[in-house]
């Protein structure tokens, strides 16, 4: 057990006094977390994808950082196929990235994530996620609390084939996740707002939208439920929030975090 001592000061009557209050928190022993997003812009040729697989060990709550993980071994395979590629580790960026992102370019195929960390194998298993593309995106004139705030609406057409879960994100920890259960196959219409410290006119943001599972989006609510409103999903996984990857060699050691291929498309806007 680690303990840490806050000071509390306590004015009483005339007097000042301080009192220290010592709490005990729990120590436990570091988990590894993986963050394992693939978004491909399908779209685009060549193929272009952002993420890779990035490696951490989850901390004690008031422990400062988050150490990476830069030695294990990466592999994604393609299993309609059974051929393995190698994930290389770049330190620039801090993800293990695949040198060809055309090895996730088949759709209609499952792939398994495998990492090796520590003398112990975690495995996970995903297949890609379509996503509807973004129709429009235009300013608007509401506001929120502030009356600063700049509005940007979103338009998209639901694909009615399908039951869709989406996740934007509007950059500044903005994310927006949303099911397409009342409004399956018409066109949706939503806002988003930016604070007047984030964005001023003449800048340019960008709107991404994900293609995500039912699976990641009960997932990824646990997260920000957890996280709170400070930070973005992405920046590190609560340290009880488990995800669809699991630890073959010791069951009990189970990994933090998710393995996920999503079709991604994005949007920019000028501010006026």
């Amino acid at each position: 057990m680690r303990r840490f001592i806050f000071l509390v000061g306590i004015a009483l009557f005339y007097l000042g006094c301080e009192d220290v209050i010592e709490v005990e928190v729990p120590s436990s022993e570091p988990r590894l977390s993986i963050d394992a997003n693939f978004n491909l812009f399908t779209q685009e040729t060549p193929l272009r994808f952002e993420g890779g697989v990035r490696l951490t060990l989850s901390s004690d709550f008031f422990e400062d950082g988050v150490p990476l993980v830069n030695d294990a071994t990466v592999i994604i395979t393609d299993l309609g196929s059974g051929i393995e590629y190698p994930l290389l580790y770049d330190g620039t960026t801090e993800y293990y990235r695949p040198e060809n992102p055309a090895v996730l370019g088949n759709f209609d195929t499952e792939y398994e994530l495998t990492i090796i960390y520590d003398s112990e194998t975690y495995r996970g298993v995903t297949s890609f996620i379509p996503v509807a593309p973004i129709n429009e995106v235009r300013q608007g004139t509401n506001t929120l609390f502030d009356g600063d705030e700049t509005e940007v609406i979103v338009e998209f057409t639901d694909d009615g084939s399908r039951d869709d879960y989406y996740l934007y994100d509007f950059g500044f920890d903005i994310f927006r996740p949303l099911e397409d259960r009342f409004f399956q196959g018409e066109d949706f219409v939503f806002s988003s707002f930016y604070d007047s410290d984030d964005v001023q006119p003449g800048d340019t943001v960008t709107i991404k939208a994900y293609g995500i599972s039912a699976q990641y989006y009960t997932y990824f609510e646990l997260v920000i439920e957890q996280a709170g409103e400070g930070g973005g999903p992405f920046q590190s996984v609560p340290a009880t929030t488990r995800g669809n990857m699991i630890n073959t060699t010791n069951f009990d050691n189970y990994p933090l975090g998710y393995f996920l291929i999503s079709e991604a498309d994005e949007f920019e806007l000028v501010i006026e």
